[in-house]
């Protein structure tokens, strides 16, 4: 479940659980997204303390997103893994799901997100095409 604090991938938490009580045997991870070093600050002549400011804070945003989306969990007595990576989303999400054998992707079908400020609608779209496993959009 990737989740990128939007009220569409919130939704997907919900969904999401809601399926984990019907199968107790499954098993979840939240995958929270950040931008990647290049996409913060190019730092040059002094901007590094721009830069790590920056970086720290989007980890700091990165870590309360995921925070609020496994409370969706935890809330109904559910547990699941979560984790926070850099870079493309749709790349980053379609790497781990295929390193992690994943069967099921579950996330937002659109959003805006609280790291970026920009629609998402391309990043399952292009899950949605290039994922080698099942993808379900929640809007």
């Amino acid at each position: 479940l990737p989740s990128d604090g939007s009220p569409t991938s919130l939704k997907a938490a919900t969904y999401a659980a809601r399926l984990m009580k019907m199968n107790k045997d499954m098993k979840l991870s939240v995958l929270v997204v950040l931008p990647g070093d290049s996409v913060l600050v190019n730092s040059k002549n002094g901007e590094e303390n721009i830069r790590e400011s920056l970086a720290r804070e989007t980890q700091d945003r990165g870590r309360e997103i995921l925070q609020k989306t496994v409370e969706v969990f935890s809330n109904e007595g559910l547990s699941v893994n979560g984790l926070i990576d850099r870079g493309d989303p749709a790349e980053v999400i379609l790497a781990h799901a295929d390193r992690g054998n994943f069967d099921h992707i579950i996330m937002g079908s659109r959003g805006v997100s609280e790291l970026r400020g920009a629609e998402l609608g391309s990043v399952s779209h292009k899950v949605i095409h290039q994922a080698n496993c099942r993808v379900t959009l929640v809007k």
